[in-house]
């Protein structure tokens, strides 16, 4: 019996829930609403706002396209306490500068918010929180407001029609495989953002910019009860609509039923770069100890690879000056691939394809070996120290981005002590072949895309 306890016990911790870090002060409004809260004083004097909607251009109808992004632009033209110009005019006023500081971004499934404030002044702490409660639901939309934006959207499409974007716009469609993700690229339809009439982008806001989809997170020098008060006081009066659209979890992405490879050029293009990328597959964010240590075993896994790909890039003659590679999340919440890829001079463009292809043929027949775990054991441990060693200097901006993934993916947060302790107790009993099963998942024998 004795030797049969440590098996149950194992048993248990893989099987425990992942906590959510004791220092994060978390809640949810009568109306849906998340917050999150973390007293940070580095640095001092200073306060990390960010208001995220988990929605984005995915959401939008066919006579919507580009208006999750011009919707973003829209709150900082017209809210209920500050109309017209006035936030920026306000922020720039304490020192708060628009793009360095204040800013936003639309991407596919959700649109964040951030702005950081002075912490050395209770009107101006106040005012910070009323801005982010009326980008939660105070927009104006006034219709001459928007059909001022939407020439500056028309101006940032045209100003950022570069070599990358007119090849992504050729790639992204055949990436994302017919899915609904080729369709919504954030930037949206030149045409439809010429003749969208205002009431198609209120349609917008009264459907995603709701409570029951949105969190705020308050990260810095502030007292936990004080943010908790003041994030009661401003968003509890927002209401969701009656027959509220459902918010999909997901949308698919269809596997690939062939191989792929495609050849794009332009000539303002500032670099040459080869690309392999297999088939997607479903993820998800570890909920359990379990599924933390497949996390990290995946991330063993891609450091060996980039320890390959390190020691070609050194060799004599190099087939590239840079590649890297690995399981990574894709452009669609919810997906992940194995992808390679380099950049090369245009003179070895096939010895950079050869490199890419030979490694990953390697890794999927040969796998990677006990010499090459155990430097990234080590590599891996010594990240998590360093981490945990640092952990009372964490600047306030970090530890937010932390909480708007958590909000968004599910994305653990039990803190830095925990994460630490258990890789440091667990990592070394990691063998070699639990990590050369993960080579099965490669998605590249018989479907993959160049």
């Amino acid at each position: 019996m004795a030797f049969l306890l440590p098996v149950i016990g194992y048993g248990q911790i893989d099987s425990e829930k992942i906590p959510l870090d004791s220092k994060i002060k978390t809640g949810v409004l009568s109306n849906g609403l998340k917050y999150y809260i973390i007293q940070n004083k580095k640095p001092e004097k200073k306060i990390e706002l960010r208001m995220v909607v988990n929605a984005g251009s995915i959401l939008e109808d066919k006579d919507q396209l580009g208006l999750a992004h011009l919707m973003e632009h829209m709150n900082f033209n017209g809210l209920k306490n500050f109309p017209k110009n006035e936030v920026v005019h306000y922020l720039q006023s304490i020192g708060v500068e628009f793009g360095a500081d204040l800013n936003a971004y639309t991407s596919f499934d959700e649109t964040v918010y951030i702005l950081p404030i002075p912490a050395d002044d209770k009107d101006k702490i106040e005012k910070g929180f009323q801005i982010i409660a009326d980008w939660s639901g105070s927009a104006l939309l006034e219709n001459e407001e928007i059909n001022k934006e939407r020439n500056v959207v028309l101006e940032e499409s045209r100003l950022g029609k570069g070599a990358d974007d007119r090849m992504m716009k050729k790639w992204l469609p055949e990436y994302l495989n017919g899915s609904l993700y080729a369709s919504r690229l954030p930037i949206g339809d030149d045409e439809l953002l010429k003749t969208f009439k205002p009431e198609v982008l209120k349609r917008f806001h009264r459907d995603w910019y709701r409570p029951n989809l949105q969190a705020v997170m308050v990260v810095g020098d502030i007292d936990p009860a004080e943010a908790e008060k003041l994030i009661k006081a401003k968003f509890s009066g927002f209401t969701n609509p009656a027959n509220a659209r459902p918010r999909p979890e997901s949308f698919d992405l269809p596997a690939r039923k062939s191989s792929k490879a495609m050849v794009l050029s332009d000539k303002e293009s500032p670099y040459t770069m080869v690309q392999i990328i297999g088939n997607s597959q479903r993820s998800k964010s570890a909920t359990t100890v379990k599924e933390y240590l497949d996390d990290v075993k995946q991330n063993l896994f891609n450091q060996m690879l980039a320890a390959r790909l390190e020691e070609l890039k050194n060799s004599p003659n190099p087939p590239f000056v840079f590649a890297s590679g690995g399981f990574n999340g894709g452009w669609a919440r919810g997906w992940e691939s194995f992808q390679l890829f380099a950049i090369c001079g245009n003179e070895k463009i096939k010895e950079a394809s050869q490199a890419l292809a030979r490694e990953a043929v390697k890794i999927k027949k040969f796998g990677f070996t006990s010499n090459e775990l155990e430097r990234a054991k080590a590599e891996i441990l010594a990240s998590y120290e360093t981490m945990f060693k640092e952990k009372d200097k964490t600047e306030s901006r970090d530890r937010i981005e932390e909480l708007v993934r958590h909000f968004l993916t599910n994305e653990p947060a039990p803190g830095i002590q925990w994460e630490y302790n258990l890789v440091k107790g667990r990592l070394g009993n990691v063998n070699i072949s639990e990590i050369n099963i993960i080579k099965d998942q490669l998605g590249i024998d018989t479907t993959y895309f160049a």
